[in-house]
């Protein structure tokens, strides 16, 4: 490996994994994120680190001809274009698990804030009316039900925590069986996603986005819901059908919703769902958390760094055999011994 290879990263990070980065190789930070500066400070670096801000696509990847490795600071890669970068024989990383109790976390967070009102009570103590503590009632999540759609890392810590924290019954939907272990940990079950959405009294989503899952959520689906129902998203904005959700709660169909992400980011001034009283939003916040953000940043550095010295990686998104075979195709040396 080239002792000090460029590395252009799109985002800035925890400082432990700047040091490790800077530590070894020349680290160039892009100075805006609109495609044609990137193009053009993409040229000579063998790494390209992402967060949330800016997009990878072929046209950029074929700027960065030197180009092996795309690293993810986070989970979701919707903004990667990953077959393009498998054709051109470009290895990309991310890190999950780095933000799981960050994230499990927020869905808590989100979950007692809508059952106890405190977006209602906090803006009527705000406005001088202390005597609304009395106009609306609240509930505990102690021996609720809550549905987790999609079961993976972030979806089976929430479910732990249900389960022994609060005494939850946990059912969950996924197109993959968790092993039996991993149910038993948790107190889940698996359901249909009918039944997931329809049984409890909570439902929070922890799908990756793709084809399949964009709008999954959409009036449909909230049709089913119960009625006293508190519906939350902390994977990915297009997961759900925010306007359909903003009928919903109008229409009492919905107890609330809380969201981490948005279908466009940051939201517009108009989004229907700002600025409502049954609603808790944050800014795709819930991995923002000193553990969180030390953790994705270390790992996203070390599986960059790790590639370019020719080790496989532990995170892969893309098939690490199938980057081999298209860089042979290509005549490019191969990344792993």
């Amino acid at each position: 490996m080239n002792p000090r290879p460029q590395i252009l990263s799109l985002t800035g990070m925890h400082q432990e994994g700047l040091a490790l980065l800077r530590a070894s190789a020349e680290l160039r930070m892009a100075s805006a994120l609109d495609p044609a500066t990137l193009r053009k400070e993409v040229v000579g670096a063998l790494g390209l680190i992402i967060r949330t801000g800016g997009v990878v696509d072929a046209p950029l990847l074929d700027h960065g001809r030197e180009l092996k490795v795309v690293g993810r600071h986070g989970v979701g890669y919707d903004q990667i274009d990953i077959n393009a970068a498998t054709e051109r024989g470009i290895q990309v990383v991310y890190t999950p698990g780095a933000n799981t109790q960050s994230v499990a976390e927020h869905v808590f967070a989100f979950l007692i804030s809508l059952s106890k009102h405190f977006p209602r009570m906090t803006s009527a103590l705000a406005a001088g009316n202390y005597h609304a503590r009395t106009s609306i009632t609240g509930r505990e999540i102690a021996g609720k039900t809550i549905g987790i759609i999609g079961f993976g890392r972030i979806g089976r810590q929430v479910g732990k925590i249900a389960h022994h924290g609060f005494g939850m019954k946990v059912l969950y939907n996924d197109i993959v069986p968790a092993p039996p272990e991993v149910e038993n940990a948790a107190g889940a079950r698996r359901v249909s996603l009918e039944e997931a959405l329809s049984t409890p009294e909570y439902v929070t989503l922890h799908v990756p986005l793709d084809a399949t899952t964009r709008r999954m959520i959409s009036a449909d689906q909230l049709a089913l819901m119960r009625r006293d129902a508190i519906l939350i998203n902390t994977c990915r904005g297009p997961v759900v059908d925010e306007p359909a959700v903003a009928r919903a709660l109008d229409s009492g169909r919905l107890w609330g919703y809380g969201a981490d992400v948005f279908t466009v980011e940051p939201p517009p001034p108009e989004h229907p769902l700002i600025g409502r009283s049954d609603v808790l939003l944050t800014p795709h916040s819930a991995a923002q958390t000193e553990e969180g953000l030390r953790a994705m940043a270390l790992t996203v550095v070390q599986e960059v760094l790790g590639v370019l010295a020719g080790k496989r990686p532990e995170f892969p998104v893309n098939d690490p055999s199938l980057v081999e075979e298209s860089r042979r195709k290509l005549g490019l040396p191969p990344l792993y011994a």
